[in-house]
């Protein structure tokens, strides 16, 4: 009888506990690599919105060149009144620089739109009518890329906070990650409105020094502390470009770079903020970008948002 031998056969495979080591190693590999990959897209993203700030501070060197003037914060009809004060024309709410802006009236950023390939909403657009009209609805929710910073990733198009009295709809509106410089600073206490130096009082700020306030018609001549030390758009999170409540920034010394405005109780994302770490993209009035970090002094924030302050700047200040 032929004798058979017996082969001792392994099972192929790995072992559980080889398993377990591999999935670890795995882990660490990819513990490490990850935050390397997110520097890298945030820097991508970083760069794109920087160029998108870019782009707006040409478009507004364009602009500057057809209408000696930068365009305004944002647009609305200057009221007439007769000999006994009654309001016959134009808009009570747009009396003085300080008078708010309205979500009927249009965001002084569409100023651009020309300058930026944009001619075909630009004439898509019934600018005598206000954004939330039916007729603009259609127009006012497009998402125009040059005015949404990736880090900030966003819907096609956000709800509006207008009121329509039409419907109970609410339209949508395209976003926009910019914002005018309208002023910064305060007035000097001790008149009859402003006796302490109150930002939360009305009569203590300054509306009109910046470059892009309301139905401004700011020229080069008049950026008297230097085009390159002032600023003329900047980064804010949540706004759109149809509406002038998204128009601008004041700038104050009670406000802080990336940090909400805290007001009755809530938090409003509405100052010069941003999703890149530490830091806020700035276009100037000649067209150059710059970052200002978190750890800017307020006060030459201030002076780099005046532009007829009189200040010096000197570039370690700010860093």
């Amino acid at each position: 009888m032929p004798r058979t031998s017996r082969i001792s056969r392994n099972p192929a495979g790995f072992t559980l506990i080889e398993l377990l080591v591999v999935i670890a190693i795995i882990g660490v590999l990819v513990a490490l690599i990850m935050p390397a990959v997110q520097a890298a897209r945030e820097s991508a993203n970083r760069a794109k919105c920087q160029n998108n700030l870019k782009q707006l501070g040409i478009a507004a060197q364009e602009y500057h060149d057809n209408y000696s003037s930068f365009p305004s914060g944002w647009y609305c009809q200057t009221p007439i009144f007769d000999s006994s004060g009654t309001l016959i024309g134009g808009d009570s709410n747009c009396q003085t620089a300080a008078s708010p802006y309205q979500t009927y009236m249009w965001n002084g950023i569409t100023g651009l739109f020309l300058k930026m390939e944009q001619n075909t909403l630009w004439n898509e657009i019934n600018f005598n009518l206000p954004p939330t009209d039916r007729t603009n609805w259609t127009s006012i929710k497009r998402t125009i890329d040059g005015l949404v910073c990736p880090s900030n990733r966003k819907p096609n198009a956000v709800t509006s906070t207008a009121n329509v009295t039409l419907s109970n709809q609410i339209p949508k509106m395209g976003p926009s990650d910019y914002r005018g410089n309208m002023a910064a600073g305060m007035t000097l206490p001790g008149n009859t409105n402003c006796p302490t130096l109150d930002p939360l009082n009305p009569y203590c700020c300054i509306y009109d020094n910046g470059v892009m306030f309301q139905n401004s018609t700011v020229s080069s001549a008049d950026v008297t502390d230097g085009m390159s030390n002032t600023i003329l758009l900047g980064e804010s999170l949540t706004g759109t470009w149809p509406d002038a409540t998204s128009c601008c920034v004041r700038t104050n010394i009670d406000r802080n770079i990336n940090k909400p405005i805290v007001a009755g109780g809530q938090n409003y994302y509405t100052y010069w903020m941003s999703k890149h770490p530490g830091l806020v993209n700035f276009s100037r009035c000649d067209g150059s970008v710059g970052v200002v970090t978190n750890q800017i002094n307020k006060l030459v924030l201030i002076k780099l948002m005046t532009r007829n302050g009189g200040e010096s700047i000197s570039s370690d200040e700010t860093k």
